[in-house]
């Protein structure tokens, strides 16, 4: 037993995660009351997203008569396994599991802010398209309302896993200074007892907008945060945005060979990009900025390998280093390949961990139907001109009417609200698990 018990934690510790199961289950058959093995089983359960691992937890707690679990730390850890697999409900047991029992640490106020439903929002909705009540959660994405605006129509890339690269007919232009001020005075007038996220694009790249500074400078004037993410293949306005100092700066890569980078980010070059990472560090440090920087990495199968090569990059410039499995956008274009509509296959998708039909299949493992989709009870997603999108996952407008666009400036919060819960598209989406919810299964 104490062999089987020191080679799991060993391998444990070593993140050889399988074999680590393997043995505690092989020392809870010689004795399934033993609480260290039950709770490490069960955190290596919850790393994969395996509920099951809740319940070992829950009986190792009940099995430690001698009190050889440290309980503070070991509720810590099981809340931010929940939450980095997105269960928030079941994080929100134990957050207040830990409260019932006056267990203390320091994370515990910041993991709680982390469950809780913010005050701005509705903890339930009506769906029209499931006739029922859906419950609403802590937003994963941000924990403020965000506004998206695409302060640029176009790009100067066309990847083929987002709908400037994979859909014909895009609209192009800039947005001019005027409407952004109406735009975010209107947000401002809409909360008054909330700050949102002002997010400056969504299909679009914001440095090719030469009033992009000015438009920082506003947003921080009006206390509210701004949020960019570009591609970085144009060194335009890097000097000027880091003197605005916006607060989150993402720079998105795929890999650091060429002859990979200019397919998954097409007509881009990969020197430029590092280039222009020493153009914005020189910017950060001269302006003094505290903008949060970091490097986007988008994984596919022949880019995961270079993970510690781009975070070492990273490090090099200061920024962060934040990985993540690409993913085939818009909604529609994923729906396409599930349901195989028509020849819309690009390629890419060869290349992807997460194929669409893959993530629906796992989704619908997770989800029981009763949460509500964060990207429309927590975003607002608005074009160049001013227009307002269903959502920032699709390019289908906000109007369920063919032809004929919606204007945020022309209708109000509530009104917006209802559109996006009377769409049509909603259904599709939601019916075929492509939608932004929590697992809670």
């Amino acid at each position: 037993m104490n062999q089987l018990l020191s080679e799991a934690a060993e391998c444990y510790r070593l993140n050889l995660t399988e074999k680590a199961e393997n043995l505690y289950i092989a020392a809870l058959q010689i004795n399934p009351n033993q609480a260290g093995a039950l709770f490490n089983l069960g955190t290596l359960l919850l790393r994969k997203s395996d509920l099951r691992g809740d319940q070992f937890i829950k009986d190792s707690f009940a099995q430690d008569s001698k009190n050889e679990i440290d309980r503070n730390k070991a509720v810590e850890l099981v809340i931010q396994i929940l939450l980095s697999n997105a269960y928030k409900k079941h994080a929100e047991e134990w957050v207040r599991f830990a409260e019932l029992n006056q267990l203390h640490f320091p994370a515990l106020s910041e993991l709680k802010r982390q469950v809780e439903i913010p005050a701005y929002l509705e903890k339930t909705i009506f769906s029209p398209e499931k006739n029922q009540l859906l419950e609403r959660y802590h937003p994963i994405e941000s924990s403020s309302y965000v506004y998206a605006i695409d302060v640029v129509g176009g790009c100067n890339l066309r990847c083929p896993t987002c709908p400037v690269g994979n859909q014909s007919q895009m609209p192009k232009g800039i947005m001019q200074p005027k409407l952004f001020l109406e735009i975010l005075e209107k947000i401002c007038r809409e909360n008054p007892n909330h700050n949102p996220d002002i997010w400056l694009f969504n299909w679009s790249e914001p440095l090719l907008n030469p009033h992009l500074p000015d438009f920082i400078k506003q947003i921080r004037e009006k206390n509210l945060t701004s949020f960019i993410s570009s591609n970085l293949n144009i060194s335009d306005r890097i000097e000027q945005v880091m003197e605005a100092n916006p607060n989150r700066f993402k720079v998105s890569i795929s890999s650091l060979k060429q002859e990979v980078y200019e397919v998954t980010h097409e007509r881009g070059d990969i020197q430029v990009v590092i280039s222009n990472f020493e153009k914005l560090a020189e910017a950060r440090d001269k302006y003094q900025a505290s903008t949060e920087i970091w490097v986007g990495h988008h994984l596919y199968k022949n880019t995961i390998e270079e993970m510690q090569q781009i975070k070492a990059l990273a490090d090099d410039y200061g920024f962060g280093y934040r990985p993540s499995y690409a993913i085939m956008a818009p909604i529609e274009k994923a729906y396409s390949l599930i349901k195989n509509l028509g020849d819309n296959a690009l390629g890419i998708e060869q290349q992807l961990f997460l194929h669409p039909k893959t993530i629906t299949e796992n989704n619908k493992l997770r989800r029981s139907g009763n949460m509500d989709c964060e990207l429309r009870f927590n975003m607002t997603a608005i074009n160049y001109d001013g227009s307002v999108s269903l959502c920032c996952g699709t390019t289908k407008d906000l109007s369920d009417t063919v032809d004929k666009k919606t204007y945020f400036l022309e209708k109000n919060r509530v009104e917006l609200e209802q559109l996006k819960y009377g769409h049509s598209f909603c259904s599709t989406c939601m019916n075929n698990n492509l939608h932004l919810t929590i697992q809670d299964l």
